[in-house]
Parts: structure tokens; C-alpha cells; sequence
């Protein structure tokens, strides 16, 4: 299985799991020290960085890829 669809499948289960809590969790707030934070809000921030973090390794993948190719050494 390529990179490709590997970023494919991760951000097709993030979506998944995004909708999922979008539509399972309240967006009532909840006290944590001194903040008032909705547990929709912040399940779907830490998504996000995950999501992040997916991009990141793929487009640092396919950099070095690229270098490996313009320098000729085997992959």
C-alpha cells in the first residue's frame, strides 16, 4: 500500500471519527480548573492534530522521496 492511500484511509477515519463525535457528544461545558471547555470542541481540536500530524509525515515522506530519487540512491 503506497503513501497515498494510507493519508487517504487515516483522513477517511478521522472524518469518520469527527462526525461520530460531532454527532454523539454534548456541546455543554464542562469545568476543568478555572475553564469552562465543551468536550466537542476539544475531542474534535485533538482530531485535528492528528490530522496535522498525518499531512506532516506525508508531505515529509514525499520529500524525502524526492530526494532520494535527485541523489540516485535506492529506496
Amino acid at each position: 500500500m503506497n503513501i497515498k492511500q494510507k493519508l487517504f484511509l487515516a483522513l477517511t477515519a478521522y472524518a469518520g471519527l469527527g462526525f461520530l463525535a460531532w454527532q454523539t457528544l454534548t456541546d455543554q461545558p464542562i469545568q476543568v480548573f478555572d475553564f469552562q471547555v465543551r468536550l466537542r470542541t476539544c475531542t474534535l481540536v485533538i482530531l485535528g492534530l492528528f490530522v496535522f500530524r498525518s499531512l506532516l509525515y506525508f508531505y515529509r515522506t514525499r520529500i524525502e522521496e524526492a530526494d532520494a530519487k535527485r541523489r540516485g540512491a535506492p529506496e
